[in-house]
């Protein structure tokens, strides 16, 4: 891919509830942010794609609610019903297609609006799975119960592990302030929480979250112009088969694949050159294989601000994380970064991005 510029990004505060926003007001919010901290008005904007689910929203044609909010009128518009991250594969290949200079990326997340546990089933197959009662906690459990199997021997992540990483990303979250979680958790607490779906206990559980996230893009021209200094340079993508029973839930698609392809598209000659990552990590466990799957560097600053273990804000997740990386290259932490996003129970889809600053 040719790279694309980042002009500018923005986030919302993730928090449990927003009752006094709905989900076409938090889109609205963070595309105002966005604005203002860039200076660019929505008549330099070409066209929009936003990251919206009709399950989530409780409505069909889910980004109707939010065209004009994020100021798509008269404008070229679609919709990924996915992870933000794919909303932004989507958005690149429009600027890198010539037909446009810019494109807006909005992605939202309004969980305590319904039952997450309750819509998660829809994403299960609706004959052989869905009639089993699974939603998306169960799966995780069914990943992690994988990992702690001793008889992985020395591979077996022990439940005091699924802990101390949890620990860890919950003081990472307190640190950052538009994270959901803003209070620590001791190991000893974090074992002592509630059993969700064995041996995940809800500490050691994303949050569900509501919250927005915006990216401006801008082609090559455009951003060199503006002044960009961060770029997109490399994504990949992959899948795993639908059935749940379908793939090892051990281990994610291809990780360490995604990551050589997404670095060999920014030209890096693997991912140790790596050197902050963002991962939307679902649970502790994710947290762990996350890391090493990626084949990161020991010393990478890795999920600095909690990763989704600090905050979910649905379909923004991943959008988050690009956010995290780009904010962190642009104060001039850091050269090269990556960030991570999934879709679908125990990450179905995975996309990664390699973000340099220049």
């Amino acid at each position: 891919m040719r790279p694309v510029a980042i002009l500018g990004a923005a986030q919302t505060r993730h928090v449990a509830r927003r009752d006094d926003a709905n989900y076409a007001e938090l889109a609205f919010e963070v595309v105002e942010a966005l604005l203002a901290n860039t200076g660019i008005s929505h008549d330099r904007i070409d066209t929009v794609v936003t990251a919206s689910s009709d399950f989530w929203d409780g409505r069909t044609i889910s980004d109707m609610a939010v065209q004009d909010a994020v100021g798509a009128a008269g404008k070229s518009a679609s919709k990924v019903s996915m992870d933000g991250v794919f909303a932004l594969a989507y958005a690149a290949a429009r600027v890198n297609s010539g037909a446009y200079k810019t494109c807006l990326v909005v992605a939202h997340g309004k969980t305590s609006e319904g039952d997450p546990r309750r819509i998660s089933t829809a994403a299960f197959d609706p004959i052989f799975e869905r009639p089993l009662g699974l939603d998306d906690h169960a799966a995780l459990g069914l990943e992690a119960s994988f990992h702690v199997d001793p008889r992985r021997g020395a591979c077996a992540i022990s439940e005091q592990q699924l802990a101390v990483a949890a620990a860890d990303a919950w003081t990472r979250a307190a640190r950052n302030p538009n994270a959901h979680r803003q209070e620590t958790r001791t190991v000893d607490q974090i074992l002592d929480s509630p059993l969700v779906a064995d041996p995940l206990r809800e500490d050691m559980l994303a949050p569900d979250s509501d919250g927005a996230c915006a990216v401006l893009l801008a082609d090559e021209g455009t951003g060199r112009r503006l002044g960009a200094s961060v770029w997109l340079e490399g994504f990949a993508c992959a899948t795993h088969a639908h059935p749940i029973g379908g793939f090892g839930m051990g281990s994610a698609p291809r990780l360490s694949n995604l990551a050589e392809e997404a670095c060999g598209q920014a030209g890096l000659e693997g991912a140790h050159e790596i050197e902050v990552a963002e991962v939307h990590d679902a649970s502790s466990v994710q947290t762990m294989y996350l890391h090493d799957g990626l084949d990161l560097r020991a010393d990478v600053l890795f999920n600095p601000s909690g990763g989704a273990m600090g905050a979910q804000p649905g379909f923004a997740t991943g959008l988050v994380r690009v956010t995290e990386v780009y904010e962190r290259l642009a104060r001039g932490e850091g050269r090269v970064g990556l960030a991570h996003g999934q879709t679908g129970f125990v990450g179905k889809a995975h996309g990664v991005w390699i973000l340099r600053r220049r």
